[in-house]
């Protein structure tokens, strides 16, 4: 028996039957950790042809829990002139922060990688579907992920995950450290993920001032993590994107409430097209399929993210 969300299909205009919203009854993180290794059959034969690529490096930050009206109140015309920008996202059902972010880095909803569940613990198996972590390496290319909560560390496999545990590490300690990392490592892909937005909506209340002061902290930490890339000598040939894994009311969030689920999802740096305004509808699994289009590597047969075209400038920038 499945539970249905209608309200949110309603959301969904535009994305035709793109997204299927089911929750089995009862589901266990075993069991959907189970279905998540074979739920999946492996691609056919034919390898899709690999787009012209745009970027030599991604770097992705999650504001989790930051949702997008707060965040568009404070976005300065600094970063808006530079960057695309659509206020209107969407994440996937339940709008949480382990099955959103999967789906982010996955480039499928829940009804495919079956990870309802939000909690996670070391020694529990990790995601074994292709992602963009595991495509980024099959291409040649070197990924670093910086997480600011642990269950997060079941995106990628452990060598690659970097646990910054929050309250310690607020998300300005977390930004510093990717600054840093970038600059050692130039990754290829930089996954980025800070705490400190969820915390207090669900301390203080989501739209809370609390909680808006902290939202209002974003625009200088992505400011900052741009000079830093700038810094590297890597921003003309850098993407950034910008985006958060759910909303929240009041103090919480995983429903099909408009709160919950509408999410920031910015384009920034050399690789973006500025000044643009996005207005295609997006799905938080478009993130995947974007860093894979403009890193020029194939996006797997059977995703259902489709990359935003609209946020990449034409052509990877020369050195």
């Amino acid at each position: 028996m499945a539970t249905t969300f209608p309200s949110f299909n309603a959301l969904q205009a535009g994305k035709g039957d793109r997204v299927s919203v089911r929750r089995p009854l009862a589901p266990t993180p075993l069991l959907a950790l189970l279905v998540v290794a074979v739920g999946i059959a492996a691609p056919g034969t034919t390898q899709a042809r690999a787009p012209a690529a745009v970027a030599r490096h991604v770097i992705i930050l999650s504001l989790d829990g930051a949702r997008a009206d707060a965040l568009q109140r404070v976005w300065p015309p600094s970063l808006r002139e530079q960057g695309a920008a659509s206020w209107s996202a969407r994440t996937t059902l339940p709008s949480s922060t382990l099955p959103s972010h999967t789906s982010m880095v996955t480039g499928v909803g829940p009804e495919t990688h079956h990870v309802r569940f939000n909690d996670w613990h070391p020694g529990q198996p990790r995601l074994a579907l292709p992602s963009i972590f595991t495509e980024v390496r099959r291409g040649g290319g070197t990924v670093r992920l910086l997480v600011a909560k642990r269950k997060l560390e079941f995106l990628a496999a452990a060598e690659l995950v970097t646990y910054l545990s929050f309250p310690r590490h607020r998300q300005g300690d977390v930004i510093e450290t990717a600054g840093r990392t970038f600059a050692e490592e130039r990754p290829t892909l930089l996954f980025i993920h800070v705490a400190d937005p969820d915390d207090a909506g669900h301390r203080d209340g989501w739209m809370s001032e609390p909680y808006l002061n902290v939202i209002a902290e974003a625009p200088l930490l992505v400011a900052r993590l741009l000079r830093d890339v700038a810094a590297a000598g890597r921003l003309g040939e850098t993407l950034l994107i910008v985006t958060a894994d759910h909303g929240g009311h009041d103090r919480t969030h995983g429903t099909a409430r408009p709160e919950d689920v509408t999410i920031p999802w910015v384009a920034l740096g050399g690789a973006a097209r500025a000044g643009a305004t996005l207005t295609q509808p997006i799905m938080t699994y478009d993130t995947a399929a974007t860093v894979l289009q403009a890193l020029g590597i194939p996006i797997p047969p059977g995703w259902q993210g489709r990359p935003v075209t609209d946020a990449l400038a034409a052509e990877v920038p020369k050195r």
